[in-house]
């Protein structure tokens, strides 16, 4: 086993979440809590009453603006300071610096966390460590076999680091791509290819591939992101779109309507068709499958079940989200190398651009005002390429 995996899985005995919580309440290191633009009194007063529960010496609650604080402060018994004055930690009236910041896990407020390191201070998201230490350490020999394909040491680095992150809830444990997602070099449609987008969303990224000379057949399952996609490519000749999700089989299925998160749930209060891609194929006639980008909130392995003769057949180039299902690490790139043996693999992880979504122009104002970009870290956005 390479000495820097043994060091990771070393590192995450001190290191897990459970672990350094302990170590935080043991030694009263200083820590405070942060809420952003969505500040609920009730939800602010049982977070703090939760971590003075487990013995940590909060110092102070942060929030965005004055008048949530003067709010705040009628409803928890720590200081409670604006964003904008956490440089002045430590001067006369002012709570010791804290080491740490949790944060909780809206987008909204994980976009400040740069904000925090940039000021020296660690964030930890709580809710991202949701996956056990011993279930990892069970299918340990499964991700050092993972971590050993990969054919760069950026891949493998990443690999760690999303391991890693994952267990600790630490951003700064994270390591971050700086292309944009999808778009590593070696591993796009090039000219004359037929490329599968599953997932279109709203058909941005089927015209990213249409634009590289690829044939692109968008799949998006949401009925409204499916006109969505149809109203942004038109009658673009190179992108097909249809309003069906990629599965195992042809089936109907329930999913919730979540926008670019719309999920296939058997709870779900919509219905959408599915067809697997090796039916969908000889249904079209297609000669052969180029490129593969998915991003299907968890159906990633299903949809590959029905594409196992297209790939074996053509072994496409993939973009493949590998973070949905806590077991997609090691899983996904697993059963494509069974059905393509001389399959080589890459591995990044990216912040969420949320340049045309999340945010209104007040809080995209806001983020300007202190320096930060709608472009977040977070525990998503893992993509396994295959090539």
């Amino acid at each position: 086993m390479s000495a820097e995996f043994i060091k990771m899985v070393s590192d995450l005995h001190s290191e897990r979440f459970n672990i350094h919580l302990l170590q935080l309440a043991t030694n009263q290191i200083p820590v405070a809590t942060f809420f952003g633009f969505e500040l609920k009194p009730s939800d602010a007063v049982t977070n703090i009453q939760m971590m003075f529960k487990v013995g940590l010496n909060v110092t102070c609650a942060i929030v965005l603006a004055d008048r949530q604080a003067e709010v705040l402060r009628n409803f928890v018994d720590v200081p409670v300071i604006a964003l904008e004055d956490i440089s002045r930690f430590g001067e006369e009236n002012f709570p010791v610096k804290p080491q740490e910041v949790f944060s909780e896990t809206r987008l909204e407020d994980v976009a400040f966390a740069p904000y925090f390191i940039r000021h020296g201070i660690e964030v930890i998201i709580a809710a991202w460590q949701n996956e056990g230490f011993l279930a990892y350490m069970k299918d340990l020999p499964e991700l050092y076999a993972v971590h050993e394909i990969f054919i760069d040491d950026e891949s493998k680095k990443v690999f760690r680091a999303a391991i890693k992150g994952r267990l600790t809830g630490k951003i700064s444990d994270f390591r971050f791509a700086p292309e944009p997602q999808y778009f590593l070099d070696g591993f796009l449609p090039t000219a004359g290819d037929i490329a599968i987008d599953g997932g279109a969303f709203d058909g941005a990224t089927a015209e990213s591939f249409a634009k590289l000379g690829a044939k692109v057949f968008a799949f998006e399952m949401n009925a409204l992101n499916y006109q969505d996609c149809l109203a942004r490519v038109g009658d673009n000749p190179n992108i097909t779109v249809e309003n069906l999700g990629l599965s195992d089989k042809e089936s109907e299925e329930n999913y919730f309507a979540w926008g670019a998160g719309s999920q296939k749930i058997s709870s779900g209060n919509l219905t959408a068709k599915f067809i697997d891609l090796d039916t969908y194929v000889a249904r079209k006639n297609l000669p052969h499958v180029d490129y593969i980008k998915l991003d299907i909130e968890g159906a990633e392995l299903d949809m590959l079940h029905g594409a196992a003769k297209t790939i074996s057949r053509c072994k496409p180039k993939m973009a493949v989200s590998a973070y949905h299902q806590p077991d997609d690490l090691w899983r996904l790139a697993t059963y494509i190398k069974s059905l393509r043996p001389d399959y080589e693999f890459a591995f990044r992880h990216y912040k969420i651009d949320c340049t045309d979504y999340i945010f209104d122009d007040e809080q995209q104002a806001i983020l300007n005002y202190f320096g930060l970009e709608p472009s977040i870290p977070s525990v998503c956005e893992m993509i396994l390429y295959c090539r």
